[in-house]
């Protein structure tokens, strides 16, 4: 895994990215309308309070923006203060102790997040954890010929 420092000339790395949905907050009863109802998932609440002491958190949601501020309402009735982003071109965030909530994929040291693939240079790989993340079967291996 590649490590980002603290670097004061490079603001993405002053921040994390943490998913909302399976990551935070369990989803255990399916879709329901955009209502979050789902309790925290056991040891988030805690890691996502230790992140918030070295840098800045923002949480990352697949949700339509409509329900951004009941993203940051779930967040602060879990004692986090949280703010949804309405800034269009924001690209990072840094501040500290201020969760921020977004769709966009901001700058960051480092992602928290539940369907994940790690890329590590190497497409075969990825490309056969991608195909099994979406059911599909493996591809056979492609012989490349050299003439």
């Amino acid at each position: 895994m590649t490590v980002v420092p603290l670097h004061p000339d490079s603001p993405a790395s002053h921040a994390v990215g943490v998913d909302f949905d399976l990551t935070l907050c369990l989803h255990d009863q399916g879709w329901q309308d955009g209502r979050i109802y789902g309790d925290p998932i056991p040891g988030a609440l805690d890691a996502l309070r230790e992140l918030l002491a070295v840098r800045a958190v923002f949480v990352v949601t697949a949700r339509a923006r409509r329900y951004h501020p009941a993203v940051a309402a779930w967040l602060t009735r879990h004692g986090f203060d949280a703010i949804v982003d309405e800034d269009n071109d924001r690209s990072h965030w840094t501040t500290r102790g201020l969760v921020l909530v977004t769709n966009k994929k901001l700058g960051g040291a480092c992602y928290i997040d539940d369907r994940g693939l790690r890329f590590e240079g190497d497409w075969t790989t990825t490309l056969a954890q991608a195909r099994h993340a979406i059911g599909l079967a493996p591809e056979p291996a492609r012989v490349t010929s050299r003439a």
